[in-house]
């Protein structure tokens, strides 16, 4: 099970697309406890992910909570990992040394070339220049650190350069999504877009894997990562809203993250517990709808299930959006043609990386030697 913990509803900074309701609530140790004890039931390993607002405004909560569960770890074998999404601002040596001594894994929230379009301080200024410093600083420490990124309608003509800007600094993990909480704004024209950006990002994905570059890059490596798991990645996908319950300030626990306050959604608490047949009864409800269901890669679809949908319609049961669908449409086949063509030349990085199990184990021991 992976909890994430929303451990504070403010925020330092405002990002035109950001989809939490700003507010003072902040979680106590006692909710962030309880939380941990609860992910513990029934599993041998519990993820935990500090999420927000930015959750580094409330760092001494992090430090408290982690250590509660190292000595979980440590008087009972329970294993315990971290994440926290942060968009960097607070980032320090303090902190950084805190996450490589408990193996905490940082989502680096950054638009790269496109940050001070969207991502703002509150007085209106730009945040990029603030993050200039930290990002070599982030890298010394964790140099699996994710680059995460969000693509927005004003910024879809910049996706390959933001991609540019996480490689160029060093970055080996990168993710972009793209905003569909403004999807009213997206029009054929962006679309059009977004696929040319797409084409040039896969084939800047095949220089770099042709040059044996260890890289990461979510549009392109989940689709191939789609096609290869097949019917297991469509459980996988259709599992998360059972396996990554959202908790809120106050202790109560929702399906997901996009969900929190709303009473509909709730399926429980930290002090008594989920609900399971709540918790049930929405993941039926949001089963693919029938619109989806003789799609040709529905297997493949990101956005198919209900804690995906709601993020347009507010409703689990809803159709898959129109810009979802498309945006489904247009990547899967950008990226099949990548990955066919690297496969066709026999690409050792390509085929070590995504047929080779061990990849991963191997690649770490290979960087740390």
């Amino acid at each position: 099970m992976q909890l994430t913990l929303h451990v504070t509803n403010q925020c330092n900074i405002s990002c035109k697309y950001c989809f939490v309701e700003r507010g003072p609530e902040r979680m106590t140790f006692e909710v962030a406890k309880a939380a941990v004890e609860l992910g513990m039931a029934g599993v041998k390993t519990t993820g935990i992910l500090f999420y927000g607002g930015e959750p580094l405004l409330e760092r001494q909560l992090i430090y408290a909570t982690v250590a509660h569960a190292q000595s979980i770890k440590k008087e009972t074998g329970h294993f315990f990992y971290y994440k926290i999404t942060t968009n960097g601002i607070l980032l320090d040596k303090e902190f950084l040394e805190f996450s490589k001594k408990v193996n905490l894994t940082i989502g680096f929230s950054h638009d790269g070339p496109a940050q001070d379009d969207c991502r703002l301080f509150h007085d209106g200024k730009g945040t990029a220049a603030t993050l200039d410093e930290k990002i070599p600083l982030l890298l010394k420490y964790q140099p699996y650190a994710v680059g995460m990124s969000v693509i927005d309608p004003s910024t879809v003509h910049k996706a390959t350069e933001i991609i540019q800007f996480y490689h160029r600094h060093g970055f080996k993990y990168i993710t972009m999504n793209m905003n569909y909480d403004r999807a009213i704004l997206w029009t054929k024209e962006h679309l059009a877009t977004l696929k040319r950006e797409y084409e040039k990002i896969a084939q800047l994905y095949a220089r770099l894997t042709r040059a044996e570059e260890k890289i990461y890059i979510s549009p392109i490596d989940v689709k191939i990562l789609s096609h290869l798991k097949g019917e297991k990645y469509h459980n996988d996908r259709n599992l998360m809203s059972k396996n990554q319950p959202s908790i809120a300030p106050d202790g109560k626990i929702y399906i997901g993250s996009r969900h929190l306050n709303q009473p509909e959604f709730q399926i429980g608490d930290v002090f008594t517990g989920i609900d399971f047949e709540k918790q049930t009864a929405l993941f039926e409800r949001g089963q693919p709808p029938a619109s989806c269901r003789e799609c040709a890669i529905l297997l493949r679809c990101n956005y198919a299930y209900g804690n995906m949908r709601l993020t347009s319609s507010g409703e689990i049961e809803h159709d898959i959006t129109p810009i979802q669908c498309t945006h489904e449409q247009i990547i899967t086949p950008i990226a099949d043609c990548v990955a066919e063509e690297l496969f066709k030349q026999k690409n050792a990085m390509f085929i070590h990386k995504h047929y080779n199990e061990m990849y991963p184990v191997m690649s770490f021991i290979e960087d740390m030697s």
